[in-house]
């Protein structure tokens, strides 16, 4: 019976190769002549990326293939913000943009970078001051060119621990800060797109709240979203990006990832004011027009200091103050008040 089974699984294996041969061979056909295709490296709802090598300079590049269902708007969107980034501080470059009807691909560096639990692990103070700092650099120019990444977690942040350097991925949920102006995209996204191929370089918990349900975004990822998503605010700023950040450094501090487990935006909240208390989740949730009604016992009714959180889980190594600090004004519950990715650079963490 053992053996059948082994037979089996190297049927279904041998199969799955074959489905992805097939896959390969269909999807990235037309850009042959330029790349050689090898191997899976990452998938996501809208898209995958593949490994491969430039044919005509023999660079290693990733190569992400959109789904073809997904909407022209929206990777659109995802090329513009590439494009005026431009691969400058610590965010990704865009090399090469190929279409053929609703087949998109873009081309970007292959990045060598090091899985987040090992960086976790292996890193010196130095190493963390270095990662942080690449990471606010690539958050701050996104900023200043007026967008929110809005999926801000280790994942998309590709770090090299050896070269000390990191670059910022998957703008595919980016959006401009504030209210949106209509522009020509919207009229004729394909017609957009195309032009960007010419353009391609070379090589609360809320419990009976009667008030009006809220339209809000509700990007991120779980664990990394800012409260003012999960209390479905529809006022979201470049501060819900400086959150996620937080939650990054949190779990750093902490050698603890993920730290918040939650799949639910309630059960979010709640992990949230294990951490800040009634008090304050009571004071933020009425500045976001919500009600905090909780009787789990565990949450106190005042906040815990970071600096007793972080020696609760990393109580064998000194965490200097200055890292305590920084880790509570990116982690400040109003996003008024929360630290942006400018100041940040500007912190004594980061510049010793």
């Amino acid at each position: 019976m053992i053996g059948e089974k082994e037979n089996i699984s190297q049927k279904e294996h041998k199969q799955i190769e074959e489905d992805e041969d097939v896959f390969i061979e269909r999807e990235f056909d037309f850009i042959r002549d330029k790349y050689i295709i090898q191997s899976k490296i990452g998938y996501g709802t809208f898209s995958s990326v593949y490994k491969g090598i430039c044919r005509e300079t023999g660079m290693n590049v990733a190569i992400k293939g959109f789904v073809r269902t997904t909407s022209q708007l929206r990777i659109l969107d995802e090329l513009k913000v590439l494009q005026k980034l431009d691969g400058k501080n610590n965010c990704i470059l865009l090399l090469n943009v190929h279409k053929q009807k609703d087949n998109v691909k873009a081309v970007f560096p292959l990045i060598d970078a090091c899985d987040f639990k090992d960086f976790l692990i292996k890193s010196t103070i130095i190493d963390v001051k270095s990662y942080m700092r690449c990471l606010i650099n690539a958050v701050s120019h996104v900023h200043f060119h007026g967008y929110m990444h809005r999926d801000i977690k280790p994942g998309n942040f590709l770090y090299n621990i050896k070269e000390q350097q990191g670059f910022l991925v998957d703008f595919g949920l980016a959006q401009k800060a504030g209210k949106h102006s209509p522009d020509a995209a919207k009229k004729d996204p394909v017609l957009f797109i195309n032009s960007i191929v010419k353009q391609s370089k070379p090589p609360g918990y809320f419990e009976n709240d009667s008030r009006p349900k809220m339209r809000a975004s509700r990007a991120g990822t779980r664990g990394f979203r800012a409260p003012e998503i999960l209390f479905k605010s529809p006022y979201q700023t470049t501060a819900i990006d400086m959150w996620s950040v937080g939650v990054i450094f949190l779990c750093i501090l902490t050698l603890n990832y993920p730290f918040f487990l939650s799949t639910e935006d309630i059960d979010g909240l709640v992990e949230i004011a294990q951490i800040f208390g009634h008090a304050e989740m009571r004071e933020i949730a009425k500045k976001h027009g919500r009600k905090w009604r909780c009787n789990i016992e565990s949450i106190p009714e005042e906040k815990v200091g970071f600096r007793e959180l972080v020696d609760k889980f990393n109580g064998d190594s000194f965490v200097e103050d200055d890292a305590i600090d920084l880790l509570s004004r990116l982690l400040e519950l109003d996003p008024k008040k929360r630290i942006t990715a400018e100041e940040a650079l500007k912190h004594n963490f980061l510049k010793k």
